[in-house]
């Protein structure tokens, strides 16, 4: 694919929490319909913009008789060098990559515009139809160009808001509570088996995107942190709870006390048992 639109008409809207490898623009017209980006709510109203990026987990809550156009595009068709991961783009330089501009910081504010700015889009996406629906030779350049104003036009309306989100690199916070979810959920779940996808899933991110959130900000794979994480819940339960060697193992997600025994003692230098028996004598 190098680009398509559509209105509400073609398909019913995706209701589950899914990403994909291209980018989209929601144009919403007229109704609601609320988004869940990355884990964050973002109000579509009538006359607005959601600008959704590469491998972002999300799902529109579309209510009925809402009248939208969607907007797909490959990143080559935005930009013939665009090579960035899902992790780079959140963090991408705005003046290197302005076309990114309201793709990053959509969640951060919402992109409304007045009845003649919105009008005005719509004759953008009815020139974005009429290419998609006639094509000839110059007619992706076309294209190209009219999504290009579409996104120009956005970011210059909200230019003071999105500079001032990239000084603070809010994107960090982003990081920060995206780390949180995937906390939580495996705090909550360390006493069965977890994978890397279904914590992404339930963090709202792709796996991609939270292997490569781990490594940089712990240096750690995901399958060593989730290690670390239930090492450092059996140490707390060896230190402050009286239950069996047998039954911490179990809690913190291993199936066999023998290995458990093992990994802990690789990770501290020390048995379980000789563990808890240096916690009580230091009293």
């Amino acid at each position: 694919m190098d680009f398509e639109i559509r209105d509400q008409s073609v398909r019913a809207p995706v209701t589950k929490p899914h990403r994909h490898e291209y980018f989209q623009i929601f144009a919403n017209q007229a109704g609601a319909a609320p988004h869940l980006l990355g884990g964050r709510r973002c109000e579509s109203l009538p006359r607005s913009l959601i600008f959704v990026l590469p491998y972002r987990v999300h799902v529109a809550m579309v209510e009925p008789g809402t009248r939208y156009q969607l907007i797909n595009f490959s990143s080559k068709f935005l930009r013939s060098d665009f090579a960035l991961s899902p992790l780079e783009m959140e963090e991408a330089s705005i003046s290197i990559y302005p076309e990114l501009t309201p793709f990053i910081y959509q969640g951060w504010f919402d992109f409304v515009f007045d009845a003649a700015e919105f009008a005005y889009v719509e004759a953008l996406l009815e020139r974005l139809k009429n290419a998609h629906g006639h094509r000839t030779l110059g007619t992706l350049e076309r294209a190209r160009g009219t999504l290009l104003e579409l996104i120009g036009m956005t970011t210059e309306k909200f230019a003071p808001q999105l500079k001032s989100l990239a000084e603070q690199r809010v994107y960090l916070q982003g990081h920060t509570d995206a780390l949180r979810r995937v906390l939580k959920f495996i705090d909550e779940n360390l006493h069965r088996h977890i994978d890397l996808t279904e914590v992404a899933e339930a963090a709202y991110l792709s796996p991609n995107y939270l292997s490569q959130l781990l490594k940089k900000h712990t240096g750690l794979a995901f399958v060593d942190w989730l290690t670390g994480r239930r090492m450092e819940r059996a140490r707390e339960l060896l230190a402050h709870t009286a239950e069996r060697v047998s039954a911490i193992a179990h809690r913190v997600g291993f199936a066999d006390e023998a290995y458990f025994t093992r990994r802990f003692n690789q990770r501290f230098g020390v048995a379980p048992t000789a563990y808890r028996r240096s916690v009580r004598e230091a009293g």
